[in-house]
């Protein structure tokens, strides 16, 4: 072979092997972030000659121990179970997993692919570090912290992570529709986003919205931000002493739960302006105060309460259309009292407390009723009384009907008697003028041996002994007393 033949091979041999070294690569970082405790993925993709090749096999080493290896007794102690090739080294993906990631762990390391034959390379040119951490990154929250009420709320939390294999777990502190996605980053990083989409509620405001983030191999990071709601007033509500005694101050306050914070007005049931502010004072209030109600107005609405009715409390009132009355000769009293609480009813005749038939209460009004024989009196007492006072009407009693008819038929004979009595006397008159003029008769042995005189009747008087009610003694004492006693004075008729 001549001097030119050999320059013509060592040509083609130089530029055969420079043809093979450059098909031999490989693309990785020169170094990925880990997270102590978690894992790691070092993506890793190769490139060979344009040979064909049936078998593949990857390793992965530091530069003087093998940290991965298909045989797992080729593969050092310390990292067998805790490292994997996730690609497929047919499609030229050689990207490797390292699980519990330690302190020591920090490489370098570098891929080697053996494929049929002598064909094998290592790529110890293209190294690749482990940047180790602590702690999480810190996490993105973002969402719109002022909303009203029914509004739709979107939240977004995100974490770049150097394990896409397992993925972050996101957890929220609110209920609602959530999606993931997940995004490759430059050197061997994701970022994992969750989103939360949910209707605000006035009960979401000034509460926190938590985003939690859990790690492969348990670590965890927590943000959260304070959301805003504005919201009309709920809960309008009068706040007020219910019981409140007639002539006094009654002071009332409304509240509300809005936001923003409200104003308040004050109106009557029928709806007239009283008064603006938060409370409302009430003077010399009585049984007829009206009843009033607040209402709670900010920006977003105006909500009224409920209307509110005092208890004004109050001494005793006897209507002047209490009375007795008669019918089929049974008499009847009615005492009707206004009183708030309601009174006790008694009934007074003569110096005897009598117990009332029938006691009915409807509201403020109480009712007795007494039904008994009154006898000859003309007048019984009514008595009311509670804690805030007492006060007494007299009723008049009607007519007695057995009285009347006694009555009635004594002036008839005393009108009988007079008339009687007038024709005596005629005759009597006439008798004498015959003596006189004309002979006597036999009839003379009539006349009297002494002038007649008219019958003379001794009147008659009835004593009543009428004493005066004691109304101070019902009230401390309801013990019955004892009969009352009343004389009579009988009178006698003189003989005719």
């Amino acid at each position: 072979m001549d001097a030119l033949q050999w320059l013509v091979f060592f040509i083609c041999i130089c530029f055969k092997a420079t043809q093979t070294e450059s098909s031999w690569t490989v693309d990785v970082p020169s170094s990925v972030e880990g997270l102590l405790g978690s894992c790691v993925v070092i993506p890793c993709s190769y490139n060979y000659p344009d040979i064909t090749v049936h078998t593949f096999t990857g390793i992965w080493r530091s530069d003087d121990r093998v940290i991965y290896h298909p045989t797992q007794s080729n593969t050092v102690e310390k990292y067998r179970g805790r490292t994997k090739i996730l690609g497929d080294l047919s499609k030229k993906n050689c990207s490797l997993m390292i699980e519990n990631l330690e302190q020591s762990d920090g490489g370098p390391f570098f891929f080697r692919i053996e494929l049929d034959g002598p064909n094998m390379f290592s790529y110890f040119n293209n190294k690749v570090s482990i940047s180790m951490i602590g702690e999480p990154n810190p996490t993105d929250f973002f969402v719109q912290e002022e909303v009203k009420e029914g509004q739709t709320v979107s939240a977004f939390c995100s974490v770049s992570h150097s394990c896409p294999t397992y993925p972050p777990d996101f957890h929220w502190s609110h209920s609602g529709e959530r999606h993931f996605q997940t995004q490759n980053l430059q050197n061997g990083q994701w970022k994992a986003t969750s989103t939360l989409t949910f209707h605000s509620d006035r009960t979401d405001h000034n509460k926190p919205l938590q985003c939690r983030v859990t790690y492969h191999g348990g670590k965890q990071r927590e943000t959260s931000k304070t959301i805003k709601v504005k919201y009309a007033p709920v809960n309008v509500k009068v706040e007020y002493q219910s019981d409140v005694n007639e002539g006094e101050t009654a002071h009332l306050k409304c509240s509300s739960d809005a936001n923003p914070v409200s104003s308040y007005e004050w109106h009557s049931e029928t709806g007239a302006l009283l008064n603006k502010g938060q409370t409302y004072t009430m003077s010399n209030v009585s049984r007829h105060s009206e009843a009033v109600y607040c209402t709670a107005v900010n920006e977003e609405g105006r909500v009224r309460s409920s209307t509110v009715k005092l208890n004004v409390l109050y001494a005793p009132d006897i209507e002047t259309y209490s009375k007795c009355s008669s019918y089929n000769g049974i008499v009847k009293c009615d005492c009707i009292v206004q009183s708030r609480p309601p009174s006790m009813v008694h009934f007074v005749l003569g110096d005897r407390v009598l117990q009332i038939t029938k006691l009915e209460k409807n509201g403020s009004v109480t009712t007795g009723t007494l039904q008994t024989d009154f006898g000859s009196f003309k007048f019984v007492h009514c008595l009311a009384n509670n804690t805030l006072g007492n006060a007494n009407l007299t009723l008049s009693l009607p007519a007695n009907d057995n009285m009347q008819n006694i009555f009635i038929a004594s002036g008839a004979g005393v009108i009988f008697l007079i008339i009687l009595i007038a024709i005596g006397v005629g005759t009597v008159k006439r008798c004498r003028g015959q003596s006189d003029g004309t002979p006597k008769s036999d009839l003379s042995t009539m006349r009297s041996d002494r002038p007649a005189e008219p019958p003379r009747y001794a009147q008659t008087k009835r004593k009543e002994n009428y004493e005066d009610v004691h109304c101070n003694d019902i009230y401390t004492n309801d013990s019955v007393y004892g009969n009352m006693e009343t004389d009579w004075d009988e009178s006698v008729y003189a003989n005719m």
